[in-house]
């Protein structure tokens, strides 16, 4: 016999999904606005790149695709992992939008990771 989920259970983590899938695509989204860009045609980057400033990208950009393998996860009902995945990429991405200062930039990586997080407990409580 087939085990069915309860519809509100399906309904979160669906919801957690969507957590995820938004997450991700707005912190990909600040992470690439960060970067600090003088002229687009010539492309040339600005002369005074902090080596702070490139590890925040690197990790940032590193998280977000990882947001996308958390839903990915979530899709296919393997909870355990899009959970501490979720839980462990939205820490880092919070503490990346704290580091980057306080401009909107960093305040959408901030919420971004506050939706991460979200979807990484419900995915984390609803596991198997």
């Amino acid at each position: 016999m087939v085990k069915k989920e309860e519809i509100w259970k399906r309904g979160l983590l669906d919801l957690a999904a969507a957590f995820f899938l938004i997450g991700g695509v707005v912190s990909l989204m600040s992470v690439i606005m960060m970067i600090p860009i003088n002229t687009i045609y010539p492309f040339r980057l600005s002369a005074n790149i902090r080596f702070a400033l490139i590890i925040i990208l690197i990790v940032g950009i590193i998280c977000a695709i990882e947001a996308f393998e958390c839903y990915r996860y979530t899709s296919r009902r393997m909870l355990i992992k899009a959970g501490i995945r979720g839980i462990v990429t939205g820490a880092i991405l919070l503490s990346i939008g704290l580091m980057a200062g306080s401009d909107l930039k960093a305040q959408m990586v901030s919420a971004s990771a506050i939706l991460i997080l979200v979807g990484g407990v419900i995915n984390y409580i609803y596991r198997e």
